[in-house]
């Protein structure tokens, strides 16, 4: 947008003569300002929140996650899902939580898990009504998650400071509702399963965590 500035002059051969001189509008100035400030300010906070990830990855401690003789676990069983699908989003999920919490550790030192069993939180039960035949995973107080796994913690020298080949964790709160009421109250779909993560990694490593 520009404001235009009319001024009159005679030209040579008497007759009026009027030429137009542009001049930048106020609001289009401020406008423009307004821009340049929003994106310089989007720009910084970027770097920010970039160099923040990166300072927080540079001192985790590294996390290793195996996952061994996934077909014999207890209970992974898709509900209306394709079964290596939902396998993989349950292993991806806790393979991400346990790359979580051993950034809690010192950068130096590294944290190899093995998961041997899990048992999602739940039941598997099918469905009745109007709609085509279905499944749903029940919650109730009887059906908490447990998991089995084998855990090794060294140092920056490859040292031992703690391990366990077998450790067994079961979940004995309350939980009641279905995986669908869960989901859409905003709660994470293994909110069990890193329940029981959590409370045991916090007691395993007091004396570690940053």
């Amino acid at each position: 947008m520009f404001d235009t500035v009319e001024t009159r002059n005679g030209c040579p051969q008497g007759r009026p003569f009027f030429y137009v001189t542009l001049l930048p509008s106020e609001p289009s100035y401020r406008q423009s300002y307004q821009r340049r400030w929003i994106m310089k300010n989007i720009t910084m906070l970027t770097v920010a929140v970039a160099a923040a990830l990166f300072s927080a990855n540079a001192l985790a401690a590294e996390v290793k996650v195996e996952w061994k003789d996934v077909d014999s676990y207890r209970d992974i069983e898709a509900v209306n899902d394709i079964q290596s699908r939902f396998e993989k989003q349950i292993m991806d999920g806790l393979t991400e939580h346990w790359k979580a919490l051993g950034a809690k550790l010192p950068e130096d030192h590294k944290l190899t898990v093995t998961m041997t069993d899990l048992d999602i939180a739940g039941r598997v039960e099918p469905t009745y009504g109007s709609a085509a035949s279905s499944h749903m995973r029940i919650l109730d107080d009887i059906s908490y998650p447990a998991m089995s796994f084998a855990f090794t913690y060294t140092d920056a020298n490859g040292n031992v400071i703690a391990e366990d080949a077998d450790v067994r964790l079961k979940d004995m709160g309350g939980n009641s509702g279905t995986m669908r009421s869960a989901v859409r109250s905003g709660r994470d779909s293994l909110f069990y399963e890193k329940r029981v993560m959590d409370r045991w990694f916090d007691k395993q490593f007091k004396a570690s965590i940053n």
